[in-house]
């Protein structure tokens, strides 16, 4: 492989890794607080992706459009945990009751695909670009011409995380989600109101989900279908950087999306085999991760 096209393939896979990360960290909140996690995380980075591209055809202006974004998949979050998730946790004593949340947040990803079916179509289409006057306008690096979307995706989303880790361990809220994690009941007695937490985690992964909604649609191509898909390569990176660790899930996210990438571009019949491979290998040796995990210190 020459070195103009190992750049090439290398900024698309941190790129998608970085959307790997941001949907990662949306199952790691929500796991952390709640033991649960949303199926249907990547059917909610779907409906972002394609609620931008309605907005841009409308000529909504972008950032308008991409707060509206926000702002809907956050009510959508809410609704998630509030209609589908605690009533029927309060029968989480039952057998159907422990698990109801893995069929409801499903049905949920079933609901929402068909929706956007119904108002889009099954064909795959582009959102407009987000930072670029054009989708194909390139940038020389090292002899190598990279889509310039592309690079200003993969820094957005590294902002993203580390705005998100400062969050999560150098705010007050991020202490609270953390002592809720840590021990509900000792939370409450601080004066932690920990139903308000656990919705607010919902909220926040919707964001995020949204976040990479947005950030996706100009570098492939969005379809209906592709939530399932972004849902199980988002658990892999969590799994491979350690489901309760946010750095080790942003590492995991890079090398997933680096070897996917690699994988296509030498294989491109069996491109998503491989790595999928390799992350099954890595879970079975060491189902932990590969990072430790990162103290709760809720002082």
């Amino acid at each position: 492989m020459e070195l103009g096209n190992l750049i090439q393939v290398l900024s698309g896979g941190l790129a998608m890794g970085a959307i790997y990360v941001l949907v990662a960290l949306g199952l790691y909140i929500t796991h952390l607080t709640t033991h649960r996690v949303n199926f249907g995380q990547g059917d909610f980075l779907m409906v972002g992706a394609f609620l931008l591209l309605l907005f841009r055809k409308l000529d909504i202006p972008l950032g308008l459009a991409v707060l509206a974004v926000l702002v809907i998949l956050a009510v959508m979050g809410w609704l998630l945990d509030r209609v589908a998730i605690r009533p029927l946790d309060r029968k989480k004593d039952t057998l159907i009751g422990a698990y109801s949340w893995m069929l409801t947040t499903a049905g949920v990803a079933l609901i929402l695909q068909n929706v956007i079916e119904l108002g889009f179509g099954k064909t795959s289409q582009y959102s407009a670009p987000l930072f670029s006057s054009k989708r194909d306008e390139v940038v020389q690096v090292l002899g190598a011409g990279l889509f310039l979307e592309e690079i200003l995706v993969i820094v957005a989303a590294v902002l993203i995380v580390g705005l998100f880790y400062g969050f999560m361990f150098h705010s007050r809220w991020g202490k609270a989600i953390q002592a809720v994690a840590f021990n509900p009941e000792a939370a409450m007695l601080l004066g932690i109101h920990t139903n308000r937490v656990k919705v607010g985690v919902f909220v926040i992964a919707s964001i995020l989900a949204a976040v990479a909604g947005v950030l996706i649609g100009p570098i492939v191509t969005i379809n209906p279908q592709m939530g399932l898909v972004l849902t199980i390569k988002a658990l892999i990176v969590a799994a491979i950087g350690g489901f309760a660790n946010p750095v080790g899930i942003l590492i995991g996210g890079i090398l997933f999306g680096v070897f996917e990438s690699i994988s296509n571009y030498v294989d491109s019949g069996f491109g998503d085999l491989y790595p999928l491979l390799a992350a099954l290998i890595i879970i079975a040796i060491k189902p932990s991760g590969l990072f430790s995990e990162r103290s709760a210190d809720v002082r």
